[in-house]
C-alpha cells in the first residue's frame, strides 16, 4: 500500500487535531515567538518612518551653512557674504540667508528678558514651507528689501510679548542689548511646530528684514549673514548637492572654516540608531521562537512514544520509513506554520491598534519581506526540530512497535 504525500498531509491534520490540547501548547510557542518578532521589526520601521516625519515637518528636505563653530568660528570670522549666496543661486535649492542676533524686551517694568531677533528674506512660507503662519501674514518680499519695522513671531514669542492678547496689530518694544531701541509692528505669527522635535523649535524668535537689522543693530556688518538654509528642490539629491555647496566653501575659503549638514544626515544617523535597535529587539524575540521549537521538539517525541503501536501497524501494511518520517515532519511544519500565521495576525492585529492609538507611530507598516520571513523562519524551526522526532519514529522495528503497549 503505498501513500501519497495527500494522504500523509490528512494523517498529519488528523493526528494534531486529534490532540488539540497538546498540539495548541506546542503552537503557543511560535505564535509567541513569530508574534513578537514581527510586531519588534515592524515596530522599529514605523519608528523610523515617524521619525523620518517628523523632521522633515521641522526641518524640510534642506542644506544648512553656518560657521564651524568645532573649529573656532564664529559669525564674525565666517560670515556669509552676498557673492558666497550668488554662488549657491545656481544650484538645485531655494537661497534663504539669514541673520541672527539677541534682542531683550520688558517682561514688566525695568526687567529685562532676552529672546532671538532673526532676520530673514520676506515671504518666507513661500520660500521654506516648514514655516506656517497661524494669524495674520509674513512681511513681502518688499517690506524686507525696504527694511520695513515690520515683524513677525513665533508662537513663542506672541505668548511671551503679549501675554493673553492677540499680537498681530500689536507694536513690539525691543531693545539691543547695547541699549538702541526699536519698535516692530507685528503683522503675523507663526503655527508652533509640530512632532517629537517640535520642542526644538519653539525657541521665542521675532522675525524681522535682514535690511532692519543692518540698518539698526550696533553689532550686524551690512552685506554679511549668519547662516543659510537651502531647502532642495524637488527630485534634488541631497548627498550630491551637499557637495557641491562644501566645494563652493572650500574653494572659496579653505577647508573647516564653514560647517555644511543636510537634514538627509540626521536622518542617517537616526536610521543606523534605529536598525541596531531593531536587529536588538528582533534577536530577543528569536530566543522565543526558539524556545517555541524546542517546545514542538518535546511534543513531537512524546507523539513519537504515544503512536509507537500506530506506527508498527503502519510499516506492517507497507508503509516506508521514508513516509512515515515524512509524516511526522509534515506533522511539525504544519504545527509551525499555523503558528506562525496566528503570530503574524496577532502581530498585525497590535501594529494596527498602535497606529490608531499613539500618535507618535502615524504610518502602519508591516513589510512583506517580514511576513515572509517570519513563516520561513517559523517553517525551518518547525523542519529543524521536527528532523528528530521524525527519525525516531521511521527507525522504529515494527514487530517491536506492535509488541508495544
Amino acid at each position: 500500500m503505498g501513500m501519497n504525500p495527500l494522504e500523509n498531509f490528512r494523517m498529519a491534520f488528523e493526528s494534531l487535531w486529534g490532540n488539540k490540547l497538546r498540539s495548541f501548547l506546542a503552537l503557543l510557542g511560535i505564535v509567541i515567538g513569530v508574534f513578537a518578532v514581527t510586531a519588534m521589526i515592524s515596530l522599529g520601521q514605523m519608528a523610523t518612518a515617524g521619525i523620518t516625519q517628523d523632521l522633515e515637518a521641522v526641518a524640510g528636505r534642506s542644506i544648512f551653512v553656518q560657521p564651524n563653530f568645532n573649529e573656532g568660528q564664529d559669525f564674525s570670522s565666517a560670515p556669509i557674504r552676498e557673492e558666497d549666496l550668488q554662488a549657491l543661486q545656481a544650484l538645485p535649492v531655494t537661497v534663504i540667508p539669514q541673520l541672527f542676533t539677541s534682542i531683550q524686551y520688558e517682561s514688566k517694568p525695568g526687567e529685562r528678558r532676552s529672546m532671538q531677533l532673526q532676520g530673514t528674506p520676506g515671504d518666507l512660507p513661500k520660500l521654506d514651507p516648514t514655516n506656517k503662519i497661524a494669524r495674520g501674514r509674513y512681511f513681502t518680499d518688499l517690506e524686507a528689501r525696504g527694511g520695513l519695522a515690520v515683524a513677525v513671531l513665533s508662537d513663542r514669542a506672541a505668548k511671551d510679548l503679549f501675554p493673553g492678547r492677540e499680537a498681530v496689530g500689536q507694536v513690539a518694544r525691543l531693545y539691543y542689548p547695547g541699549g538702541a531701541r526699536i519698535d516692530l509692528t507685528v503683522v503675523g505669527v507663526l503655527e508652533p511646530p509640530s512632532g517629537i522635535f517640535g520642542g526644538f523649535g519653539s525657541s521665542a524668535t521675532v522675525y524681522t528684514p535682514i535690511q532692519l537689522i543692518w540698518n539698526t543693530s550696533p553689532t550686524a556688518r551690512r552685506g554679511e549673514y549668519a547662516f543659510v538654509i537651502l531647502p532642495l528642490k524637488k527630485g534634488a539629491d541631497a548627498q550630491q548637492v551637499t557637495r557641491q555647496v562644501q566645494r563652493i566653501f572650500e574653494s572659496r575659503y579653505g577647508k573647516g572654516k564653514y560647517q555644511v549638514q543636510s537634514t538627509e544626515s540626521f536622518q542617517g544617523t537616526l536610521r543606523s540608531v534605529t536598525l541596531i535597535l531593531q536587529a536588538l529587539l528582533g534577536a530577543i524575540a528569536g530566543l522565543s521562537l526558539l524556545v517555541g521549537g524546542i517546545g514542538i521538539m518535546n511534543i513531537m517525541l512524546v507523539s513519537v512514544t504515544e503512536r509507537t503501536r500506530e506506527i508498527g501497524l503502519r510499516k506492517a501494511l507497507g508503509a516506508t520509513s521514508g513516509q512515515i518520517r515524512q509524516q511526522f515532519l509534515i506533522e511539525a511544519v504544519v504545527l509551525t506554520l499555523v503558528g506562525g500565521l496566528l503570530g503574524v495576525v496577532l502581530a498585525a492585529g497590535l501594529l494596527l491598534l498602535i497606529t490608531a492609538t499613539v500618535p507618535f507611530f502615524k504610518v502602519y507598516i508591516l513589510s512583506p519581506t517580514t511576513v515572509f520571513l517570519a513563516l520561513a523562519v517559523s517553517a525551518l524551526v518547525g523542519l529543524f526540530f521536527g528532523v528528530w522526532p521524525a527519525a525516531r519514529a521511521a527507525a522504529l522495528d515494527p514487530i517491536e512497535a506492535l509488541r508495544y503497549e
